[in-house]
């Protein structure tokens, strides 16, 4: 019962929290995001096209750190099935 409780709440939170960074995106101008890549993203990536100036550069570390992170869980997973058929 206490589990399904913390459950809820932790959804509802997380809810919560999801509608109220909605409504500050919404509040937020994207244009100003789309203007300054136009503007400066020959500049700060130095390639003509700027979706791969973006792709390249402005998510490198994020792409980088997203297979990091898909790695050490693939692990993990891998470490816990074998120490399970090992029992």
């Amino acid at each position: 019962m206490i589990k399904k409780i913390s459950l809820i709440l932790m959804l509802s939170f997380i809810l919560i929290v999801f509608s109220i960074n909605l409504n500050w995106l919404e509040d937020n101008s994207v244009a100003d995001s789309k203007d300054y890549l136009i503007e400066n993203g020959m500049g700060d990536t130095g390639s003509a096209n700027i979706v791969t100036g973006i792709y390249l550069d402005y998510r490198l570390f994020d792409s980088i750190f997203e297979t990091g992170l898909l790695l050490m869980t693939v692990s993990g997973i891998t470490l816990i099935i074998k120490k399970v058929d090992k029992s």
